[in-house]
């Protein structure tokens, strides 16, 4: 029994629908996929050469071969990608409906019946992916990437100098001072040598519940000693304070193997640096160390952390942003939707950085700051998308 010709042609009709949308869906993407590996590929270009452009002299100078100058650009690109990823989204979402727009292809597929988010959904589904590997790479390749390439120009520039100079000048920190208030005991450090990884001029002061000091180690050099870890002193003494009493002893010791000193140098040297110069994992390290309460530093670090875990969302906001002001900018001018997007990105930005400074003071907490920014840019991007519909 042959079926109704209205029914064939309805099926008919929904089979080519679906051929067409499927088409439609991979026209647009790959229209995308080509301007984003262009604006991808042109801005890692450009940061290699601004890389090389600020650290080529250093490493010819420390007597880098050229392997080891084309293994350290390798290993620190990845470290770019938490730039160049939303820039790129951005820039070839604007350039790919541009395109569409100005071959009337957009307006094609508008006429056909489907919406705005319909035409791009191949494009929100990418970005939605891209954020997605962003945040695993913040938490894995990214950091190893920051790591490797600061330890890599480290190990060169002490090298270089340990030809000329003594082993004790070479890679020193001056001056090194750490409160560990979990533990009620605060440090300083004339020289720590990274090179040497020991510590001369050392002093350390052991407080009890109140703050008040019950002993003191000094000592001329001393080493941490990983494997077993805890502090081994040597030429010192040490002061022994009763607070209540005010007696106190001074008993001298050659070598202190001191097994209550826990302190760990590089954690030491984590808290000397700026945030935004530490890796996603020495970040971490430090929060998982020590609490605001311990350090008040702390705080600066753990708003940092949360902003890296909030940048990955940073992608698929690019993308709620760029797509509304794409399509609507161009029907008037292209470059006004490109102009109000990147105003409002610079807005973004601005935003971002305030509520930072204010979860550094204290003001917010530190999710609240990195995380307000990107749920106010969700919802503007779904009111926008609500509007171009």
């Amino acid at each position: 029994m042959s079926k109704p010709a209205g029914l064939r042609g309805r099926r008919s009709q929904c089979h080519w629908s679906i051929r067409m949308f499927s088409v439609a869906d991979r026209y647009v993407f790959t229209e995308w996929l080509k301007a984003f590996a262009l604006v991808l590929s042109s801005m890692f270009g450009l940061l290699i050469l601004f890389e090389i452009q600020d650290s080529f002299t250093d490493l010819v100078s420390y007597d880098a071969t050229g392997g080891q100058i084309l293994f350290y650009y390798a290993i620190l690109a990845p470290s770019f990608l938490t730039v160049t990823l939303p820039a790129s989204i951005l820039v070839s979402i604007l350039y790919a409906l541009g395109q569409l727009h100005r071959a009337n292809e957009f307006v094609a597929l508008r006429a056909a019946g489907m919406s705005v988010f319909r035409v791009t959904r191949s494009i929100w589904l990418a970005s939605l992916l891209i954020s997605g590997g962003l945040w695993y790479l913040n938490s894995s390749l990214i950091p190893w990437s920051v790591e490797q390439s600061n330890q890599l120009i480290t190990t060169l520039r002490q090298d270089s100098e340990a030809k000329i100079l003594d082993s004790d000048e070479i890679g020193v920190v001056e001056g090194l001072a750490f409160d560990n208030r979990r533990e009620n005991r605060m440090w300083f450090i004339n020289r720590y040598s990274e090179y040497k990884s020991q510590a001369f001029g050392i002093s350390v002061s052991i407080m009890d519940e109140e703050r008040r000091e019950v002993r003191r180690v000094m000592a001329r050099y001393g080493y941490f000693d990983e494997d077993l870890g805890y502090w081994t002193l040597f030429d010192g003494r040490e002061r022994l304070n009763d607070p209540d009493t005010g007696r106190e002893r001074w008993p001298p010791f050659e070598r202190l193997d001191a097994k209550d000193l826990t302190d760990d140098p590089t954690l030491m040297l984590l808290f000397g640096k700026r945030p935004k110069d530490l890796s996603f994992f020495q970040l971490r390290r430090i929060t998982d160390s020590f609490t605001q309460e311990d350090n008040p530093n702390v705080l600066a670090y753990e708003v940092r952390l949360q902003a890296l875990m909030a940048s990955a969302a940073s992608c698929l906001i690019v993308a709620g942003i760029a797509i509304p002001f794409a399509v609507s900018g161009v029907r008037t001018n292209p470059a006004v939707g490109v102009t109000k997007s990147i105003g409002l990105f610079f807005v973004f930005y601005i935003f971002t950085s305030v509520l930072n400074a204010f979860g550094r003071e204290g003001a917010l907490s530190p999710e609240m700051a990195a995380w307000i920014p990107m749920v106010a840019m969700i919802l503007l991007a779904y009111v926008l998308m609500r509007r171009v519909r």
